[in-house]
């Protein structure tokens, strides 16, 4: 048997418990679907949140935690304490798990307390994507909130994040945390909707204007406003294309609606699904919006953006802001242009004198690149070989030491 096959076997036989904050969430859609087609058993514990389209229902096994609301901290603990009795009603379910795979903090508390209730032997690995605001600064809220993290990270086996700085910066720098933990980059999911995009790469109409793309879930409004900015300024060289879902806590849609109105050259499109729209999207751009200002010297930081893995499969050259782990990035590997502070009269000054040929060097180093750059092809399947081994290994331990406590004729 092939490795790949090996790895396909023994992943077959790991049941994971996924606790998730919303079903419908794309990035918990994508890990969740990445672990089946590894082969893994999937069983969602997951919460859900009401959206303006209706999504479809969850292709794994999920029992339903109940409704929850995004930044609404009041309301958040009755309704995990509601979710954690769903949860343990299926305690069959939580027994056969061999992974309590936790998203985000909330469902880190449910896992851990299902865990101890149920008393599973599963191992307890938390996924961390970001560091929210909230767990950042010196207000006696973000010092509950360390303290609470760091409470329940005694009772993880491995910590994942999908950027080196959130381990290296939050977790070690700040929580004090030395156990296990593991890199799982924001790579794009290695989907059979993608196969018709990785021979030739759509390539976007001439230039310019150059076509700037800003897609994903849109709350960043600084970002809003640097492109208002570009757009104001170099309204014939410059096309701003806004694709996604819209935060209107963050972002109004009658200030999106406004600012359409006034500038032609910023257009949004909506929603997209993601992978099966990316190629079409990205093909109609030059340059992907790789920046964050949400939490900007926190989490923006340290984040490696999913723009960036997407925008370089379709060879959408990426801008970034130096001095985030984004921006070392591309500096490292060649890609694309950082740009300092100010953002607004750098990128003004970058596009104005920008021509085809320096862009078609970008664009072909990006074409270039190897495509698990930007793809998980392997992550995910190595990520479960090394549960798998550490499932295995815990029950030997177990074994051993029932073995052990056993009396002797």
């Amino acid at each position: 048997m092939t490795s790949e096959g090996q790895s396909s076997a023994m992943s077959q036989q790991l049941a994971i418990a996924f606790f998730g904050h919303d079903w419908n969430e794309s990035t918990v859609i994508k890990r969740a679907n990445a672990f089946m087609a590894h082969g893994a058993k999937v069983t969602g514990f997951m919460f859900h949140r009401v959206r303006r389209r209706a999504t479809a229902q969850p292709k794994w096994n999920n029992i339903d935690l109940g409704e929850t609301h995004d930044r609404s901290y009041a309301q958040r603990l009755p309704r995990l304490l509601r979710g954690l009795v769903r949860a343990v009603r299926h305690w069959p379910e939580l027994r056969s798990a061999q992974v309590f795979y936790a998203r985000n903090i909330d469902m880190l508390f449910i896992a851990v307390m299902a865990k101890t209730l149920t008393r599973s032997p599963a191992i307890v690995v938390y996924e961390a994507l970001d560091v929210q605001p909230v767990f950042v600064g010196n207000r006696p809220i973000n010092r509950l909130f360390r303290w609470a993290e760091r409470r329940l990270l005694a009772a993880c086996n491995l910590v994942v994040v999908s950027a080196p700085d959130h381990m290296t910066e939050y977790f070690q720098r700040i929580q004090g945390y030395r156990g296990d933990w593991r890199l799982l980059e924001n790579k794009v999911a290695d989907d059979p909707a993608l196969s018709p995009a990785t021979g030739i790469v759509q390539k976007p109409a001439a230039a310019p204007p150059w076509v700037i793309g800003f897609f994903g879930v849109l709350r960043c409004v600084r970002s809003l406003e640097i492109l208002q900015h570009l757009a104001a300024k170099l309204p014939d060289r410059v096309v701003i294309h806004l694709r996604g879902q819209v935060s209107e806590t963050d972002i109004p849609r009658k200030r999106l609606e406004e600012l359409t109105a006034r500038y032609p050259n910023i257009v949004f499109h909506g929603p997209y699904s993601n992978p099966h729209d990316l190629a079409g999207i990205y093909g109609q751009i030059h340059f992907a919006w790789a920046i964050d200002y949400i939490a900007a010297e926190s989490n923006s930081r340290w984040s490696l953006l999913n723009r960036f893995y997407e925008g370089g499969l379709f060879a959408a050259v990426p801008l970034g802001r130096a001095g985030t782990a984004t921006g070392r990035l591309m500096q490292e590997r060649g890609f694309g242009r950082t740009f300092d502070e100010p953002l607004e009269d750098n990128l003004v000054d970058f596009f104005r004198s920008l021509d085809l040929e320096t862009y078609a060097a970008m664009r072909a180093r990006l074409s270039a690149a190897p495509r698990a750059m930007f793809v998980d092809e392997t992550d995910t399947r190595d990520l479960l070989r090394a549960l798998q081994a550490r499932s295995n290994n815990k029950q030997a331990i177990s074994s051993r030491a029932a073995a052990a406590m056993e009396p002797r004729v």
